[in-house]
């Protein structure tokens, strides 16, 4: 045991070694972030064992599942900013009230998903567009997985303290073990012991025990720094404002991205029918997988960040900040560079009809004409969160997937037609810049001055 608790001891975030110790940090974030993406193809690949009607019927459940695991972010982001922030400062007992009342939140916020599912599963499913053989598919994975809403919250915010008190490390070996259990679940309650889809949705609830197990054991062994604790619970203005403030704006612009999406899509198929709609989706899928990287160095790094501004070190910060910025704008200029020099080759992965591919090619184009940006941006992103600056977070949070966007894939569509679709995400990403950018070099100006 002690072993192990050497094993998942944090990092220390007031290490010198600034930048390695944002790469121990942000690397195995990364990891996390892919591991937990990995899951879903994963989970889809033993369900189509099943047949057609068990992979639409896990399908409509996506959207609904999203939404929870964007309030757990929401929660998340706010509770790791400010128990980040608190342990610099040297408040480890306050930071410990956050992260206790953070998980309360998620826990309150879980059981209120879960009997809205439970008592409206039937019209949920009929509005995503379930129907015939799907339905009663549907009803039986979403009536079990409704009760995984509290652990996939608790389970999400756990990964959030870890990461915020220097222990992203032990947050991808829980996710790790979560996936590797999942994997060895699924088909044995799949198809040896016949579950059908039932069984791919217990294989997921176990799995998300053992990850909340592990969690219990970090926490009840105090091996990391922030208590957590009933007795910790504040349900004050002073403990829960900052977690809601700076957490608000994560979830509102994940389910503003959702939203977008859905429009996209379907003012593709308007203009373009389905070859255009297969385009556009694996067009979104690409571009996805580039800002995954980025947001989990982000994420892992955001702990150093959110340290240095409680212990007033902004020499600290700003030099953590732009070493970020350089690491994720590098990896932004690679990957946009692949994706503009050979996007028909990208798009024929996916797919070999000759429609699909011309106009994944031109989406794909599009939608990386400004991705060098995206590091910029998450890295803003985090800055603010730390600052305690919600409002201008949400500014950027919200910005080119959220009103920039909207009225774009409305608009363009009308005078463009399918051209008008594929421009709209890239002339929102354009616009975003001139938004990120001066914001960026103002708070580098701010923290220059106050350092």
């Amino acid at each position: 045991m002690a072993r192990l608790a050497r094993f998942a001891e944090p990092a220390d975030l007031a290490d010198p070694r600034l930048k390695r110790l944002i790469l121990t940090l942000a690397l195995p974030s990364v990891a996390g972030l892919l591991i937990n993406a990995l899951y879903h193809v994963v989970n889809a690949a033993f369900v189509g064992g099943l047949g057609t009607p068990a992979v639409a019927a896990i399908s409509l459940t996506l959207p609904v599942f999203s939404l929870v695991a964007a309030l757990g972010e929401g929660i998340g982001v706010g509770v790791a900013a400010n128990v980040g922030r608190l342990l610099g400062e040297g408040r480890s007992g306050q930071a410990g009230a956050i992260a206790s009342t953070g998980l309360v939140l998620a826990t309150v916020i879980g059981l209120v998903m879960t009997g809205a599912l439970l008592l409206a599963q039937g019209p949920v499913i009929t509005l995503l567009g379930g129907g015939g053989e799907t339905e009663p598919l549907a009803r039986i994975y979403i009536s079990i997985l409704a009760f995984t809403c509290v652990l996939t919250l608790i389970q999400i915010v756990c990964d959030f303290i870890a990461i915020a008190e220097g222990n992203s490390r032990f947050s991808m070996y829980t996710l790790l073990g979560s996936f590797a259990v999942n994997i060895a679940l699924d088909p044995l309650l799949i198809f040896v012991l016949d579950m059908g889809i039932a069984g791919a949705a217990w294989a997921t609830v176990l799995a998300k025990g053992v990850a909340l197990g592990a969690y219990a054991l970090y926490f009840t062994r105090r091996w990391g720094v922030v208590q957590v604790h009933t007795r910790l619970i504040r349900w004050r203005r002073r403990v829960t404002g900052p977690i809601l403030g700076i957490g608000m704006p994560t979830t509102a612009a994940s389910i503003l991205t959702a939203v977008s999406f859905a429009i996209l899509y379907h003012m593709a198929g308007r203009y373009g029918g389905d070859s255009a709609v297969a385009a556009i989706g694996i067009a979104a899928r690409v571009v996805l997988l580039g800002y995954f990287p980025i947001i989990g160095f982000c994420l892992g790094a955001q702990a150093v960040i959110s340290y240095s501004h409680g212990a007033g070190d902004y020499r600290r910060l700003r030099d953590g900040v732009r070493f970020m910025l350089v690491v994720t704008t590098v990896f932004a200029a690679l990957f946009s560079a692949v994706m503009l020099l050979w996007p028909h080759w990208v798009v024929g992965l996916f797919s070999d009809d000759a429609g699909v591919q011309a106009q994944g090619a031109s989406a794909l184009v599009a939608f990386h004409l400004f991705f060098l940006l995206a590091g910029l941006e998450c890295v803003l992103l985090v800055l603010l969160q730390s600052l305690g600056k919600g409002k201008l977070s949400a500014v950027v949070a919200l910005a080119q997937r959220g009103y920039l966007l909207l009225p774009l894939l409305l608009a363009l569509p009308l005078v463009w037609g399918m051209q008008g679709v594929i421009a709209g995400p890239a002339v929102a990403a354009g616009l975003a810049g001139l938004i990120v950018v001066p914001m960026f070099l103002w708070q580098m100006r701010t923290l220059k001055a106050r350092a």
